[in-house]
């Protein structure tokens, strides 16, 4: 289960797992303690949600201090539900943190081995993973919804932190944040069957409920590809925090029925 702590008027949960490594900065945000108003009620990190950007931009920056991070540090992508991974340098920094235009376009994917750089990747109800190597000492983020579940985007990841970067698979850690749980999370056959397509494993993932939907477990899913792809079992980390279920502590597209902020995690080499 993930620490919850209190940073300043923020709550912020963190990875024990990750927590272990002293060169690293990470945290999942929640909903409370925010400037935003409405139904973005709290700390909205989404600068595309619909709320107001400078409101949005004053959360972000929040966020981030508490964390020990500037806002020139941080780079995020403009996620597209894809498997789309981008490599990040010192000439990225900055880059979509206060201005979503600047994001690295259809990026659902971050990965550096550069220390002061910040990644960061948003959700609400999506799967946000961090990784880390402490061999080689690379980071990474990446954004999986459904979509980016199903073409694998975290086991990709974790190949290209071997390929790119000389990690050792074995060596790498991985933090599985608060997202849809299986209980809150019931799909159609369409997309049930995209699953079954991809994964040997589907069936584990699925609890039917009827002849056309079934619920599904993304966080199996993705704990699931990381083993598969040579982690090991006791260097992925589950949160265990739904968003629907605990929509008053994140937000939750679902829960809030499509009109909602955005939650955000954030790593960084210090």
């Amino acid at each position: 289960m993930f620490q919850q702590e209190r940073k300043g008027r923020l709550t912020v949960f963190q990875s024990p797992l990750l927590q272990k490594e002293r060169d690293l900065l990470h945290g999942f945000s929640s909903r409370g303690g925010g400037y935003s108003q409405g139904c973005y009620a709290g700390l909205n990190l989404g600068l595309t949600s619909g709320d107001q950007v400078v409101t949005v931009q004053q959360n972000r920056q929040l966020f981030a201090a508490v964390l020990g991070i500037s806002p020139e540090q941080v780079v995020c992508g403009h996620q597209v539900h894809s498997a789309n991974i981008a490599h990040v340098g010192k000439g990225d920094m900055g880059r979509g943190f206060l201005d979503a235009r600047q994001a690295l376009s259809e990026t659902d994917g971050l990965v550096t081995n550069e220390r002061g750089i910040a990644l960061m990747t948003l959700y609400a109800d999506c799967v946000p993973v961090l990784f880390y190597e402490p061999v080689q000492r690379v980071i990474a983020v990446c954004h999986c919804g459904w979509k980016g579940t199903v073409q694998k985007i975290a086991a990709n990841m974790a190949q290209v932190m071997v390929d790119s970067y000389g990690c050792d698979v074995r060596q790498i850690r991985a933090a599985i944040g608060p997202s849809i749980s299986q209980d809150a999370y019931e799909v159609d056959q369409p997309v049930l069957e995209r699953f079954r397509q991809a994964f040997s494993f589907a069936e584990q993932l699925i609890v039917p409920t009827d002849g056309e939907h079934g619920k599904l477990d993304l966080w199996e899913a993705n704990r699931l590809q990381l083993l598969e792809a040579g982690l090991q079992e006791n260097h992925i980390d589950v949160s265990g925090l739904c968003t629907f279920q605990k929509s008053q502590t994140f937000f939750s597209h679902r829960a809030d029925q499509g009109k909602t902020g955005r939650n955000g995690a954030l790593l960084m080499m210090a």
